[in-house]
This record gives C-alpha cells, structure tokens and sequence, in this order.
C-alpha cells in the first residue's frame, strides 16, 4: 500500500524545482561568459532543457493542489554572482567555466539522489528523478571530457 502524501511527494518536487531552476540560470549566466560560440550554443541549449524540465516538475506539483515556487535558490544567486565576478578578474577562461558547471551538475545529482533516498515520493515520479540522474550524469562526464580537450595538463576526473 502506498502510503506517499501529496505535501510530502510535492516537497520533495519543489527541492528538484528549485535545483533545476538554478540550473536553467545558471546555464543562461555561463552561455553569457563563454567566448566560445559553440559552448554558448551548448549552454543555451541545455538551460532550454532544464526550463522544460523545471516545467514538467512545477507542473506536477500544482496537479498536487500545491503551488510551486519557482525562483530558485539564494545560493545560486550568489554562485551566479561569483561567476560574473570570476569573469573581470580574469581573462575568461572557458575550463574554469566548465568546471563551474560540474561542480554545479554535481551538486545537482546530489539533490536528486537525496530526494530519491527520502521516503514520500511517488513512484512515478521516483523514476522520472532516477532518469534525470542519468541524464545529469551524463552532463557531467561531457564536461569533465570538454575541460580534459582545453587542459590537456589535467587529470581526468
């Protein structure tokens, strides 16, 4: 017997919300700060998938009867505001952008997981988190691969 209440199923929702949002902007902020034509494409690209994302998740969460918040967290504001900053102090390197972002996907597979490990969490939407996992995962191995071709000096992660 599945036991998942509403409000705990959309809590758990509204962390993956929030995260995603932060992605989305994230992304948008770094395709910005790149020089690189076909990274910013990239990091557009993926912040258009992330806003799909956060909708399909904010979606689920008003069929709750709940509303979700979508502003994102105080922590990215300023993790965004470090990288504008990052960019006029140096010369814009694009691998310490890259590495921003795996930090930053990291982070995010993180949350995802501690959701899917917390008990109130509708199955359906268990295995839609455990697909965003894989993609994420996925993300963060480009990356990783992308700093690896413009630092060919450092180790694979």
């Amino acid at each position: 017997m599945d036991t998942t209440s509403p409000s705990t199923d959309a809590a758990r929702l509204q962390e993956v919300l929030t995260r995603y949002v932060d992605s989305r902007d994230g992304y948008l902020q770094a395709s910005k700060l790149v020089p690189q034509k076909g990274l910013a494409k990239s990091f557009e690209s993926i912040a258009q998938r992330r806003d799909l994302i956060a909708t399909k998740v904010a979606a689920l969460i008003e069929e709750q009867g709940f509303r979700p918040d979508e502003d994102g967290s105080p922590e990215a504001g300023v993790h965004r505001w470090w990288l504008r900053l990052r960019d006029k102090m140096t010369d814009q390197e694009a691998d310490a952008i890259l590495a921003e972002c795996v930090r930053g996907e990291t982070e995010l597979v993180r949350t995802l997981q501690a959701v899917l490990d917390k008990e109130g969490l509708l199955p359906e939407h268990r295995e839609l988190i455990t697909d965003m996992i894989a993609e994420v995962t996925l993300a963060v191995r480009a990356f990783d691969s992308a700093i690896g071709d413009l630092d060919p000096e450092r180790p694979p992660a």
